[in-house]
């Protein structure tokens, strides 16, 4: 090897962390709601009777999304090296083995309210030697910022996070609470997805038990847009589906603990009333 070559793959080395880009493996769909990756079979629903009756088994786990979700999703993440993963919500455990048979992370932290027994995710991260990648954590509230930044700390410490799923409460307080959290902690380019922001368009959501008098998730889908025009070192652009949104992070050097959504978010010089 000659010195000039030894010099620029030592640049490229430092530059790239010291390896490869990851390989994405694809999502093989055969029929409109079921789909392989990597040797494993998916069914993905949003019919509340459905996923409310269906459960993850030994050879097909639930997704309560539809392939347009998944496939856009996919899509905004294909250009970034996605290494470490954030999956707030896992309902079954059919999100947490679909990100880890696509992107193989080095880690994948899943935290879900629940503390139903989740076998079949159990057995899988266990035939699939994936204990020290995958971290499931149960009975953890997204808007538990305390306990939720600690596990954070203790998984990633300083490394940055590069893809966020949030399909938990979809409640606008909190939500805003974990994106708060989490969106200082990512890297550049990493994308934070907001699952299922629309709920309130939506007749047979705004008129529940569940979201009856509750300020909109929408709210938050239009103070990351604006904090993209206000400030677009720190949201580098905003990417709306009529299922999910998708933040993407800027280069801007963030505080964890100080950083709030709603203070970049401005029209006029004044912070934007939640109107929805």
């Amino acid at each position: 090897m000659s010195r000039f070559t030894e010099i620029v793959s030592t640049v490229l080395r430092s530059v790239l962390g010291g390896s490869k880009k990851k390989i994405i493996q694809p999502v093989v769909w055969s029929e409109r709601n079921r789909c392989t990756v990597d040797g494993v079979n998916f069914f993905a629903t949003v019919d509340i009777a459905e996923y409310h009756e269906i459960t993850s088994n030994d050879s097909e786990f639930l997704l309560v999304k539809t392939r347009e979700m998944i496939e856009a999703e996919l899509d905004c993440t294909s250009k970034i090296d996605v290494r470490n993963i954030v999956d707030i919500g896992v309902w079954q455990g059919g999100s947490v083995v679909l990100l880890d048979r696509v992107f193989r992370p080095d880690k994948l932290v899943a935290v879900e309210y629940s503390t139903r027994e989740l076998p079949h995710l159990d057995a899988y991260i266990e035939r699939h030697s994936r204990q020290d990648n995958v971290r499931l954590y149960k009975g953890v509230s997204q808007a538990d910022v305390n306990r939720f930044g600690e596990l954070l700390d203790a998984e990633f410490g300083n490394e940055k996070i590069d893809l966020v799923i949030d399909d938990a409460s979809h409640q606008y307080l909190e939500t805003l609470l974990s994106f708060n959290l989490v969106f200082p902690r990512m890297s550049e380019g990493g994308v934070f997805v907001i699952e299922d922001w629309q709920w309130s368009t939506m007749d047979e959501h705004y008129n529940s038990d569940y979201f009856d008098g509750k300020k909109a998730l929408a709210n938050l889908v239009l103070q990351c847009v604006m904090s993209c025009a206000c400030r677009p070192d720190i949201v580098r652009e905003v990417i709306v589906k009529n299922h999910s949104a998708m933040i993407v992070r800027g280069e801007a050097e963030l505080q964890s603990g100080a950083f709030d959504i709603t203070e970049i978010a401005r029209n006029r010089g004044e912070t934007i009333p939640l109107v929805l």
